[in-house]
């Protein structure tokens, strides 16, 4: 009878469906008051309202899949957005876009502000490698574990290795040629330099080449073209990417990991000890220290990692040098002179020692300042605040605002750089040569800076000016007009490339 009379009287005090109705609205309005004046102070009154941006941008975040139409273009609409609202732009509430010298070095190195949500998007198999962990403390780990791969020590050794890749690939061009060397050889320049560097770090990092050069086959690249396709539309749509994986970590292809893995059992069955990438990361396996312990799943990610990292960047700044020097025949014979003041160590292998090019000024003047005009990341790099930070001393940005620095904008500034959209090796050589212009290198970032910035730097200007001089000396190369202007149309997936991933040219050699 108690508990009939209990029930009764909580029955009676509970509110009727006219005052559950009446709450709920108060609740909606109360929470629409405050979302609306939330947006009214951020876009008015907030720390960041004095930002210049769209009038959309002041309360709601630009979708970036909005603006990557055609796909590979969300880095034109940050350049534009840029030069209309300035060095400071507003994309959301709480996102910026930078281009400011000052600011950006502040982001990446001074304040060496963490990296941005997207990195998490970028992330395969649930594993934190040096490109995609956010957190410091995992990053400065794992690059201190993989360093000695890349001192300069192991990279002097590794030049016989990147010799034998340029021998396939002139072996290769000579049979294209056959036998009419006068009229040459219509050779895809650009899928010649992709298959060099995926040999070139297949047979340094792993100790396996692909043969990519003499087979000119192989499933790992053309899957790795569709990585970057997708990496890059992961990017552009996070929000989308969620849904479609459930929140689930995004796997590498398989045809990829058991390539790796495969790489992985036959080193370890063959019992050899090669002081490599490979070996510096399944070494790890017997630290000591148990959280120096990689897992398979880590190594294998790790290397899939370098595989990409360290043949995409450097086969497309390989392939816009070559149409960069194809537009302006001028910088084409300047190099050409200056490469054929110089012999062939060995006359039965020609190709240039490292030494003899490090210090060429002609030579490091084309690669700056194809690196600088064709920048790699050309989308930005993105950081988050984890705290707050006052920006170039007087922009205050409070913790959680997202930030991409837009490097390529910052490189195509005409008040860092004259005739900035202009191809001129010449900013790059020393200040006593006629009509050189001092470069402004504190607007300059192809390898990024700060703790972040690239660990494959050295061996990456290594592989370049071994593979540009050994070209240019050998072979005339001629354009071919459509191919010239098919190459105007540029896309950004992760790194930049051309939009139809091929550039062919007539290549014919030369009589030295």
């Amino acid at each position: 009878m108690k508990y009939k009379e209990t029930l009764d009287k909580i029955i009676q005090s509970m509110p009727n469906h006219g005052e559950l109705e009446t709450a709920g609205k108060v609740i909606a309005i109360g929470l629409a008051t405050y979302i609306v004046t939330k947006k009214l102070y951020d876009a008015y009154a907030g720390p960041l309202s004095g930002v210049p941006s769209t009038f959309y941008a002041k309360f709601f975040t630009i979708s970036k899949g909005s603006w990557d139409k055609p796909a590979g273009t969300l880095y034109k609409k940050y350049l534009a957005y840029n030069d209309r609202y300035g060095p400071v732009a507003k994309l959301g509430p709480s996102y910026l876009l930078i281009s400011d010298k000052t600011m950006i070095k502040q982001v990446l190195q001074q304040d060496d502000l963490q990296k941005g949500e997207v990195y998490d998007m970028l992330k395969r198999n649930g594993i934190d490698t040096t490109f995609t962990t956010r957190d410091k403390g995992v990053h400065k780990h794992i690059r201190r574990l993989i360093s000695p791969a890349f001192s300069i020590k192991y990279l002097n050794s590794l030049e016989d290795h990147m010799h034998d890749m340029l021998q396939n690939l002139l072996d290769k061009v000579y049979s294209k040629v056959g036998d009419h060397p006068e009229q040459g050889a219509v050779v895809d320049i650009w899928k010649l330099w992709q298959h060099l560097a995926l040999d070139v770090i297949g047979t340094t990092a792993f100790g396996q080449t692909f043969d990519m050069i003499k087979n000119e086959s192989h499933p790992v690249p053309d899957v790795i073209a569709a990585e970057m396709r997708w990496s890059g539309w992961v990017v552009a749509h996070p929000f989308l990417t969620k849904m479609l994986t459930f929140g689930r970590p995004i796997k590498s292809r398989p045809v990829i990991t058991d390539f790796m893995m495969k790489t992985i059992e036959a080193r370890i069955k063959s019992g050899e000890r090669r002081h490599d990438i490979l070996q510096i990361l399944l070494d790890t396996k017997q630290a000591e220290d148990p959280n120096d312990r990689f897992s398979d799943t880590h190594i294998i990610t790790e290397t899939i990692l370098f595989l990409i990292a360290g043949s995409e960047t450097t086969s497309n700044t390989l392939g816009f040098a070559m149409i960069e020097l194809l537009r302006h025949p001028q910088a084409m014979k300047k190099l050409r002179d200056e490469i054929d003041t110089l012999e062939f160590v060995n006359p039965e292998r020609q190709i240039f020692n490292h030494e003899q090019l490090k210090n060429l000024p002609y030579l490091n003047a084309v690669i700056n300042e194809t690196l600088r005009l064709d920048a790699v990341a050309a989308g930005g790099l993105e950081r988050k605040a984890e705290r707050d930070v006052t920006l170039g001393g007087t922009l205050f940005v409070p913790k959680g605002t997202s930030i991409i620095c837009n490097i390529y904008h910052a490189h195509l500034n005409e008040k860092y750089w004259p005739n900035a959209r202009s191809f001129e090796p010449e900013r790059w050589l020393p200040n006593d040569t006629p009509g050189s212009v001092k470069p402004d290198l504190d607007a300059f970032y192809p390898f990024s800076i700060g703790t972040r910035n690239c660990i494959g730097k050295n061996f990456a200007l290594m592989e370049m000016r071994l593979a540009l001089s050994t070209v240019i000396k050998l072979f005339d190369i001629i354009a071919i007009p459509d191919e010239m202007e098919q190459a105007n149309d540029v896309r950004h997936f992760v790194t930049l490339t051309v939009a139809q991933n091929k550039f062919n040219a007539i290549l014919r050699p030369r009589r030295i």
